[in-house]
């Protein structure tokens, strides 16, 4: 199924994508919150991850290495703050030393909120992405956020066949 769509409005530092898969929305929110399925379709086709360590629980913190074909690497680090099973994930962007946040986080460069939707046994995601700034929004989605997103979507799509 393809009717993902990226929206990006004018007056929001937000990206919002969407779309919706055949499967249900338990399995979906499991997908997520599994580094064992999370590796198999996160990021562009032919990344790879030699980290990827979740503890999916507000507070916990998503650590995640992204390897490219070229060697090059990308780490993230995030932290949890909201896990509704099965219809809501919200994590944040987070420093990589954890002594720097241990009592207080700094201010926030970008929070995503992932809605699994049901449809009648199908899911509609719905992915938020709040920069802290529309400038910040706009150096995102000109740096390929979004078409990383649907790459990655293209992915759980194949994957979720061979489920």
């Amino acid at each position: 199924m393809t009717d993902q769509k990226i929206e990006l409005p004018s007056d929001d530092p937000v990206i919002i994508i969407t779309r919706t898969f055949d499967a249900p929305r338990s399995l979906m929110f499991k997908l997520f919150t599994d580094p064992y399925h999370l590796v198999r379709f996160w990021g562009p086709e032919g990344s790879t991850y030699p980290v990827c360590e979740m503890d999916a629980r507000p507070g916990g913190e998503w650590r995640l290495t992204m390897r490219f074909a070229d060697g090059s690497e990308y780490p993230t680090n995030s932290v949890y703050l909201e896990i509704a099973p099965p219809e809501r994930i919200v994590y944040r962007d987070a420093p990589f030393d954890r002594s720097q946040w241990q009592h207080t986080l700094p201010p926030p460069n970008m929070v995503t909120t992932i809605l699994f939707e049901d449809f009648g046994g199908k899911t509609r995601i719905v992915a938020t992405v709040r920069a802290n700034s529309i400038a910040a929004r706009d150096m995102a989605v000109k740096m390929g956020f979004g078409q990383m997103v649907m790459a990655s979507y293209e992915r759980l799509d194949a994957y979720l066949k061979m489920l």
